[in-house]
């Protein structure tokens, strides 16, 4: 039976063991994921040098893939990197030009001047009614003036004369009709003025659309003039791309658990530890029987049940020790090997000798 607990695992070699087992399963696997192929196209091939790993310590495999066209495959590559040599040249050729168009600002003060209304409707309906109204006037205000003339010579003719009620009455009849007349061309004046207005007022917005337009046609040919070259030479280099043939893909080995070293040696220093508690429990209740063997006055004093043995005196002429058992208790006692010639004084239970002081005692 053990009477120490058990010692505990190399933890530190396990886990150097549990790393050395998943370097090694990385490699197993690296090399599982670096097979040869080869297609209509070419093919691909890997290759491997051993190499000093700072980090580890050790010499690591350091992978090359080389991939290698058929004889036409090459050829279409080349003529692509030609191609793309070419054009990227071309651009580079047009990029003064471009330096030329963008290197000065652009001059705006050279554009059509953007079309703004002038006056605007008030403005156009007075002159527009002015007009009409001094038309009518210039025709119609002579023949009312012509007309009273000859109204003033025919009641004259008559032997009326101003004063008279008749003349006057037929004097202030033409003047109100003469009146009516005016109001009535001053009235059509203000409705042709309004028409006329709306109407001048339509050219000129016609007008002034007419010249924004113009500026804003300007200033687009302007821009597109000083964006052509670049243009140009996004046009000529943004071709089709050199592209690699694709190359058939692979299923890569699975990667394996590597082994858990370090798991097992816990498992294994949890079951020693297990199985050591188990033997101190049945230990104990089996110390804890023969302690109580005889009564009072049966003690267990096998000498293997003692520790830290020390004589402090006699008894009866026997030795007298001071010890501590095994499962820590102190006492105070002979040894059963000692009084084993006394008759009945030394018992043997569960294989362990105790010792009845009755006796020891009894014998004084």
């Amino acid at each position: 039976m053990s009477k120490s607990t058990p010692k505990a695992p190399d933890y530190t070699a396990a886990a150097e063991a549990s790393g050395q087992s998943s370097r090694e399963n990385t490699e197993a696997q690296t090399w599982a994921n670096r097979p040869n192929q080869t297609t209509p196209w070419g093919s691909t091939s890997w290759s491997n040098t051993p190499v000093w790993d700072p980090t580890t310590k050790q010499y690591v495999n350091q992978w090359q893939q080389d991939t290698t066209l058929n004889e036409q495959s090459q050829k279409a590559l080349d003529a692509q990197l030609a191609l793309t040599t070419g054009r990227s040249e071309l651009g580079a050729s047009l990029f003064p030009r471009m330096q030329d168009e963008f290197g000065n600002a652009m001059d705006w003060s050279k554009f059509q001047q953007a079309g703004d209304l002038v006056g605007g409707g008030s403005g156009y309906n007075q002159k527009a009614e002015e007009a009409i109204y001094g038309k009518w006037a210039d025709r119609a205000l002579p023949q009312q003036e012509e007309a009273r003339n000859q109204l003033q010579t025919r009641l004259y003719n008559m032997g009326l004369k101003e004063g008279d009620q008749a003349y006057d009455r037929e004097m202030e009849k033409l003047g109100q009709q003469q009146s009516d007349a005016m109001q009535q061309a001053q009235y059509q004046a203000t409705i042709g003025a309004g028409q006329e207005a709306s109407r001048m007022q339509g050219q000129d917005l016609t007008a002034s659309q007419y010249q924004t337009q113009q500026r804003q046609q300007q200033i687009a040919e302007e821009m597109q003039k000083r964006g052509f070259s670049l243009n140009e030479i996004n046009a000529i280099i943004s071709g089709q791309q050199v592209a690699m043939p694709t190359m058939p893909g692979f299923n890569t080995a699975s990667k394996s658990e590597t082994t858990d070293y370090l798991g097992a040696a816990n498992m294994q220093g949890q079951a020693a530890l297990d199985a050591y508690n188990a033997q101190q429990a049945a230990y104990q209740g089996m110390m804890s029987g023969v302690a109580d063997i005889g009564g009072a006055f049966m003690k267990p004093s096998d000498r293997r049940l003692k520790r830290n043995i020390r004589r402090i005196g006699s008894v009866n002429g026997h030795n007298l020790y001071a010890y501590d058992y095994i499962w820590g208790q102190p006492g105070i006692g002979v040894m059963a090997d000692e009084v084993r010639h006394v008759p009945g004084a030394v018992e043997s239970r569960f294989g362990f000798d105790a010792v009845n002081y009755e006796v020891i005692y009894a014998n004084s």
